[in-house]
């Protein structure tokens, strides 16, 4: 794992349209992306992937595809948020859509998500809420799919989905980015994500954009043409970069397949922006950490539980059970599982093999022996730890999950019952020795990273280890060619095959173990300086105290209160020599005939009671003969190496032999030579007896206390293992029920925003019109009012929530209240004008407010000034009332019209000369005249005539 930083790229911005982009454009198809990108996230991704997408030019020719927990009973409206963030199109993923550049794909709610030649498909979900995996589902198969062209980004989330997505795509040349855990809101998904040691970068959401664009228009990315090396100057430098690694990690990759080898060399060559592979050369030998990286990503091991699950059903449902049946009572069954990475597959073959154990009920009876081994040191380490992220849980059904694991935090722990049926080493499967008598033999997906030759040499080797009827099962890209004579095929597409029982000589075709490769090591290392430097002679004092301790100073070792040896003085070979098989550093091990009981006793008293125990005449067999010696441990009670012990074994003089005698003397005074040594073995016997009786005592009250003990901790850890449980599931519907409440916060949050800024929008408007208004709620509160309000009515922020009732106006009218009350009675508006004290005129509404559901939520109270309209009706007034008074005092009759021929008024001559009524004339048409009781007909034919001229009468 590690974050890549160039000097070539970092900090450069992205230039759209390069040459290189051109010269793709010319060379792609227009409807199919330059790559897709997989983007996972979870809570809190939101702020991140829009942040990314506004940094991603609309024309870029990529793809993506969003897959996000979503609730699965709510539709979401994600896109909705993504278009306001991206000049792309956004679409909510329908079933067989095609994906086309330039696009972006956000997957719906309550459904899991693949890709096949090019094309999303909708799945149903299979698992309940809590162990769906779906960003782990599509990511696998956008690399199968895409290859080499897939890309993964994962954003913040909680969990762990995503990890495995991560590994595949990175087992298919892909890129593998993660925003920094340190920019996410939940930084779960990120770190577990960077746990596996296969990202490529790991950036803020701002500068993924530049990242990812940068690699996919690297020349590298893209099959542009460019000059390559010729064949010879490339074979060298793979050489050179096959002897870094060997110098570095000591494993060679010579038989590797170099196709393989330099497509993931080229991939790191593309991330450090270099495009000549002899500066690629000179950057391993200056940068150490980068051949540590470069060996972690060759020997990328992708594999998780029940990996193909038909062939593993399979194996579990009919193979091993009928290699089972036909193992006698105490075989044992063996299997070997090569290339076992993180320790997935053995596990699961355990399984497979304790359940069908189970249904034959022969648990007790076959002894089981898995032994799994890889290359990558790391890789073990995690699969004897049997420690999983949780995102296993989409790996295999929940009864499974729950029978053969146990929930820790947000890990999953393999059961004890079946860590303990599978051994862990480090293991060359191309220079180490092969297990032999083997019922089942597994190397799944290794195959396909060797040459032919080196294949052609392992296929004879896996046919001498198993037993006759021994299955080996390969990957779905690995095949037996040239070997069908040694197996038999069981089922052809999932590569299961059985040993050839026909006795046939295969010792002419196995080569192995092989060497490591006859490369000759190179050595990039600067010269050594060859001069020889003489070391200084000792000071004599010195050199006295050497002799005298190593002649005189008895043999010593020192030792740690777990027995292991830690440093030796002296010669010791006459008390300790090397126990027979692997080596070991244990003293009771290697402590010689007749003192490894003595030596225990003597360690044990000396760390109980922590003090100098000395055992005299210790009998110890050395070249057939006993000599005896003083046996000393003491505690070194110094503070800076507390916890050592210093065993001491001094040689004790030998006793004066004497005369032999056959015979008791005559007067029976003498003992016999057989009688001394019948008193020594009584002695010894004694001594025994007194030792192992009390070493009984102490045993039986151990063991009581442990009984005791082990009844209290059972009994309790039944308890918390319950509680565990119960916890466990309610942490997973939390989990769950946590990360639909994110996703539904997010939307509530935009949502927000939205009405935050229509808000804003509504208050502007209402402030910058004439109309001052005050809203009150169904209590007569008021809810809002406009900065115009208040200068009509004395109202200030701090009223809102008070009684209207309450606050006093400038107006001279004090039915406010009683009349706004009225309204919502009523639900009938009311408008009339008001005068405020400064004289100014107001005309005021009083409507009810109606919700959208036509509820009735208060009342709305508008003031809308008309003082200039309230002054220029009042001069109106005035004229008119001066124009009637001239017209009464006029002689002549005078009548006044509108313009379609109304009568406005008539004076009283008019009256009078015409011998009507005031009511008779006012209001009426001209075309009225001299109908019923008007007989003025020639004073309407005369308007007649000069109306329509328009000529005055």
């Amino acid at each position: 794992m590690e974050e890549i930083n160039n000097s070539s790229s970092n900090g450069k911005a992205y230039t759209p349209q390069s040459p290189v982009e051109k010269e793709k454009d010319l060379t792609r198809p227009k409807n199919k992306p330059l790559t897709i990108v997989g983007m996972g996230g979870s809570a809190g991704s939101l702020d991140a992937i829009e942040t990314f997408l506004e940094s991603i030019p609309a024309d870029s020719g990529i793809a993506f595809v969003l897959v996000q927990h979503q609730a699965p009973n709510q539709q979401s409206i994600l896109p909705d948020l993504l278009r306001q963030s991206t000049q792309m199109p956004v679409h909510r993923i329908e079933d067989g859509m095609s994906v086309e550049p330039d696009q972006i794909y956000v997957i719906p709610e309550n459904k899991e998500l693949i890709i096949r030649e090019g094309k999303l498909w909708l799945l149903e979900p299979e698992k309940p809420l809590g162990y769906r995996m779906p960003i782990d589902t599509f990511l696998q198969s956008l690399a199968e799919d895409w290859g080499e062209k897939a890309v993964c980004i994962i954003f913040s989330g909680m969990g762990a989905d995503g990890e495995l997505g991560a590994r595949f795509i990175k087992e298919g040349f892909g890129l593998v980015i993660v925003q920094d855990p340190l920019t996410a809101i939940y930084d779960s998904m990120p770190r577990s994500t960077m746990q596996t040691g296969l990202v490529d970068f790991i950036e803020t959401p701002d500068k993924i954009a530049d990242r990812l664009m940068h690699f996919i228009n690297s020349p590298l990315y893209e099959s542009v043409p460019r000059d390559k090396s010729p064949d010879k100057k490339l074979a060298a430098a793979m050489q050179k970069i096959f002897a870094l690694l060997r110098n570095k990690t000591g494993h060679d990759f010579s038989l590797y397949k170099k196709n393989t080898l330099s497509r993931r060399i080229e991939r790191r060559m593309n991330l450090h922006q270099l495009e000549d592979i002899e500066a690629y050369i000179s950057y391993l030998q200056e940068n150490s950490q980068e051949v540590n990286t470069l060996f972690k990503e060759l020997l990328i091991g992708v594999t998780k539980f029940f990996r193909d699950s038909q062939a593993f059903e399979l194996l579990g449902e009919k193979l091993i059970p009928e290699l089972l049946k036909r193992k006698n009572r105490n075989d044992p069954f063996r299997v070997w599982v090569a290339g076992c990475s993180t320790g997935e597959e053995a596990y699961s073959i355990a399984i497979l093999l304790r359940e069908a154990m189970g249904r034959l009920k022969t648990r007790h009876t076959v002894k089981t022996q898995i032994y799994a081994t890889d290359l990558d040191p790391d890789a073990i380490r995690r699969a004897r730890a049997g420690l999983y992220l949780e995102n296993i849980s989409g790996d295999m059904s929940v009864e499974r999950l729950q029978k053969w694991f146990i929930k820790k935090d947000d890990h999953y722990q393999i059961v004890q019952e079946i860590r303990e049926m599978v051994v862990f080493a480090e293991h060359n499967l191309v220079k180490d020795a092969s297990f032999i008598k083997l019922d089942l033999l597994t190397c799944r997906n290794v195959l396909i990273y060797f040459t032919p030759e080196l294949q052609k040499k392992l296929l004879p080797v896996f046919h001498y280890t198993l037993l006759n009827n021994g299955v080996l099962f390969l990957g779905p890209s690995e095949t037996i060619n040239g070997y069908e004579e040694l197996f038999l095929p069981i089922d052809v597409k999932w590569k299961l095959f059985k040993k050839s029982e026909n006795s046939i000589n295969i010792s002419r075709v196995i080569d192995f173990p092989t060497n490591a490769s006859t490369v000759p090591r190179l050595n990039f290392s600067p010269p050594i300086d060859r001069t020889l430097h003489i070391k200084p002679p000792l000071p004599l004092a010195e050199i006295v105290k050497k002799v005298v301790i190593e002649k005189y100073a008895p043999a010593a070792v020192v030792i740690n209160e777990r027995g292991e040896i830690l440093y030796i003085s002296g010669h010791t070979g006459k008390y300790l020599e090397p126990a027979p098989g692997h080596p070991s550093i244990i003293i009771y091990d290697m402590a010689r005939e007749g003192l490894a009981y003595e030596l225990r006793t003597a360690v044990l008293k000396a760390v109980s009671q922590q003090e100098a125990v000395t055992m005299n005449e210790v009998k110890v067999k050395n070249n057939g003969y006993y000599i005896c010696i003083r046996l000393t441990v003491e505690p070194l009670q110094r503070i800076e190496i507390k916890g050592l012990l210093l065993v001491v074994f001094e040689p004790l003089p030998e006793p004066k032999r004497k005369p032999r005698l056959s015979k008791l003397s005559k007067d029976n005074s003498t003992p016999s030579e057989k009688d001394l040594i019948i008193a020594n073995l009584e002695k010894e016997l004694r001594y025994i007896r007194e030792n192992l009786q009390q070493t009984m005592e102490e045993m039986d009250t151990s063991y009581e206390e442990l009984k005791s003990t082990n009844e209290e901790l059972q009994s309790a850890n039944e308890e918390l293992q319950s509680t565990n449980e119960e916890a466990n599931t309610a942490k997973e519907e939390m989990q769950a029920l946590n990360e639909e409440l994110m996703t539904v916060n997010m939307e509530f949050r935009v949502k927000t925003e939205e009405l935050t800024e229509v808000n804003n929008d509504m208050t502007n408007l209402l402030n910058s019109s004439d109309v001052a208004t005050i809203f009150v709620n169904n209590k007569m509160e008021i809810k809002r009012f406009t900065n115009r309000a208040t200068k009509i009515v004395n109202l200030i922020q701090s009223d809102v929530g008070r009684s209207i009732t309450h606050i006093s106006s400038n107006l001279k009218y004090d039915r406010l209240a009683e009349d706004t009350k009225e309204v919502m009675e009523q639900l009938t508006g009311k408008e009339l004008r008001v005068e405020s004290r400064n004289g100014q005129w107001y005309l005021m509404k009083i409507l009810p407010y109606r919700t959208l559901n036509n509820f009735i939520d208060g009342a709305v109270i508008t003031f809308l000034e008309i003082t200039a309209l309230h002054k220029a009706e009042e001069e109106l007034e005035l004229n008119r009332l001066f124009l009637q008074q001239i017209m009464g005092l006029m002689k002549e009759a005078i009548l006044i019209l509108d313009k379609s021929l109304r009568i406005i008024a008539v004076n009283k001559a008019f009256l009078t000369i015409f011998r009507v009524g005031e009511e008779q004339v006012a209001g009426r048409y001209v075309y009225e005249l001299g109908t019923g009781q008007w007989q003025i007909a020639p004073l309407r034919k005369l308007l007649e005539e000069v109306l329509p001229n328009k000529t005055p009468v």
